[in-house]
């Protein structure tokens, strides 16, 4: 697979100390992605975990995973996921998305949307293991969906298109000043696969 073409000069947001984004709409070509795809989608140990609220567990939108340093972990919402080792082909992906933004990665929150009724809402991805300003590369596979982001302070809302292939970069500062989310989306019928590539030094 050819996983170093890139596609357009990336967007970029900003307002001061508040991050900034980048944006590959078209990073992956898209005979590769749709193997990639396929192949993440079979090749995945997925995970359906459940959070509990007001006593109740309830299962979360979507399935996933985490991989990394093999002995390691990552727990949020209460949910503790045991690193597995990243398989060949995920880390090609990542050694390729670190060339491409000029950022390292050690690991990776992988997430199976099964159609438009999976989701993820409006959070951060803040937590202390991942650092003080962490930057986050967001990949994205099959259907296209939205992507929301809320400004804690102002309340400006920005949304991007995720396109199938396209790569996001979530710069230093973003999680500490915006909130983002995947919105429900019921008239979609199709999957979508995330990777969200991280650093974190434990």
């Amino acid at each position: 697979m050819d996983l170093f073409k890139e596609q357009k000069i990336p967007m970029r947001l900003s307002d001061g100390r508040s991050g900034y984004l980048r944006f590959w709409p078209n990073w992956m070509p898209l005979k590769e992605a749709d193997l990639l795809l396929a192949l993440a989608i079979k090749q995945t140990p997925w995970r359906h975990d459940s959070i509990r609220m007001m006593g109740r567990k309830i299962p979360i939108p979507r399935l996933q995973n985490w991989f990394g340093a093999p002995g390691t972990s990552y727990t949020y919402s209460n949910i503790r996921l045991e690193a597995l080792e990243f398989p060949p082909w995920m880390e090609r992906l990542r050694r390729s998305i670190e060339i491409q933004t000029n950022s390292e990665f050690n690991r990776a929150l992988v997430n199976y949307y099964r159609d438009g009724n999976d989701s993820v809402d409006w959070h951060a991805d803040d937590e202390a293991s991942l650092g003080n300003e962490p930057v986050i590369a967001s990949f994205s596979l099959g259907v296209e969906r939205k992507f929301d982001l809320r400004h804690n302070l102002s309340g400006q809302r920005v949304s991007l298109n995720l396109p199938h292939g396209s790569l996001l970069l979530m710069g230093p500062g973003l999680q500490s000043f915006w909130k983002h989310r995947i919105p429900k989306a019921r008239a979609l019928s199709d999957a979508r696969v995330n990777f969200t590539f991280r650093y974190m030094r434990t």
